[in-house]
């Protein structure tokens, strides 16, 4: 019989980061609306886009008697397409951020950096899309191994097309690469001359560290402990998932808040000049 305390728990922790995503979200566009220069505009709505994509739900299955629905719905619910959106609000802001560090210095050599990121992560989202459709039971704690069992079975080639590396666990992979264009971030802002995109772009790198740091530890605690989907999706198992994606989206909100000289500044005390007598 489930727990319904912990389903309970569960349900709690996913309202809070819906409600901290769409808060983020609300601030990033309210603020988009009174910004005048594009670069400041873009990075806005970019930060609005992660707000709402931080607040949508995913890990539920969904079933029906339409193919089509049941496609969209693997492809929604295994498809890394929140780290894509991550990678490419990444991809277009470390090159506002060069251009605002007067001796226009490299970050990471990100030219090169982000053509082997965008191939890894190109092929790992076909790669899973295919075992999402073809073996969905192997998305469980055993998933490297099943997905070796299987293709040695159905389609031994690709084992030897393809090495262990890509093969394993999908997510922690497709991490990495956030990670790192997470650090490019940090490295960029801390160069860059433009304070209020200085400041904003920090918090949006601590958020997608965050991010990637939190929930690659989450997953390999889950593997670790050999906890259930279930266990860690509708129960106490969801709660560290949760707490990390909450963390990122209140990062985002202030990267948001960053944008705009929105705080009152500081009340003002009159001064008494002392008497001459």
């Amino acid at each position: 019989m489930p727990d319904s305390l912990g389903l309970v728990v569960a349900a709690l922790s996913y309202i809070a980061v819906a409600a901290v995503g769409i808060y983020a979200a609300y601030w990033a566009f309210a603020i988009r609306r009174r910004l005048m220069g594009r670069i400041y505009r873009n990075h806005a709505l970019w930060l609005g886009v992660l707000g709402i994509v931080v607040a949508i739900p995913t890990g539920f299955a969904l079933s029906s008697n339409n193919w089509w629905i049941n496609f969209l719905a693997i492809v929604f619910e295994n498809a890394p397409w929140q780290i894509l959106i991550g990678v490419a609000f990444i991809d277009s802001t470390i090159p506002v951020v060069r251009r605002s560090d007067p001796l226009l210095r490299d970050i990471l050599h990100w030219k090169k950096v982000r053509i082997g990121l965008w191939s890894v992560l190109a092929f790992e989202t076909i790669l899973t899309i295919y075992v999402s459709i073809y073996f969905p039971a192997c998305w469980t704690p055993t998933f490297s191994s099943c997905i070796r069992t299987n293709f040695a079975t159905s389609n031994p080639g690709l084992l030897i097309a393809f090495p262990d590396f890509f093969v394993a666990d999908f997510l922690p992979i497709m991490l990495f690469c956030l990670v790192l264009g997470a650090a490019a971030l940090l490295i960029g802002a801390t160069r860059s001359r433009d304070i209020m995109l200085r400041k904003s772009v920090k918090w949006l790198g601590v958020g997608l560290l965050c991010v990637g740091v939190g929930l690659a530890l989450v997953i390999w605690i889950g593997a670790t402990l050999n906890l259930s989907n279930y266990y860690t999706t509708y129960s106490y198992g969801a709660v560290p998932y949760n707490v990390v994606i909450f963390l990122t989206g209140y990062a985002i909100y202030r990267s948001a808040r960053s944008l705009a000289p929105l705080n009152r500044l500081p009340p003002i005390e009159p001064q008494i000049m002392p008497s001459t007598e």
